[in-house]
């Protein structure tokens, strides 16, 4: 798949659950007020079953494209890189560009410039979460 420069429109369908959904991702070019690129966060946990390894090497490999394999991966589900964009929209692109299944599999990303986070899946204590971030 060819990938698209930030700031335009990219039209992807989905399957969830049988149904197809069709979106458009808008990513937003200036991540901060000054222009300067935001630092980010991102963890995940994919649920263990017979599609995991599929839905997991999209994920990465959608990640990689993204950050154009620049970032720090040194442990097991996180990622650590700086991008010009948000949480929301990044959370969005790796959702929608990846085999990331919300019934399934979680993931959290943290905008740690901005204080700002995005997440999908069921987050089983997002209280807790917004409490030690405090965002």
């Amino acid at each position: 798949m060819r990938s698209t420069p930030w700031g335009m429109r990219k039209k992807k369908a989905r399957s969830v659950a049988g149904i197809w959904l069709r979106a458009i991702v808008e990513n937003p070019t200036i991540a901060t007020m000054d222009g300067t690129m935001a630092s980010f966060i991102v963890t995940f946990k994919f649920k263990s079953d017979d599609t995991r390894s599929e839905r997991y090497d999209s994920f990465v490999k959608k990640i990689n494209e993204l950050t154009s394999y620049s970032h720090w991966d040194e442990t097991t589900s996180f990622y650590c890189f700086k991008l010009d964009t948000t949480a929301e929209a990044l959370c969005s692109a790796l959702y929608i560009g990846s085999d990331f299944n919300s019934t399934k599999d979680m993931m959290v990303v943290i905008d740690i410039t901005n204080k700002e986070k995005a997440t999908k899946g069921a987050l089983e204590w997002p209280s807790v979460l917004d409490s030690y971030l405090g965002f």
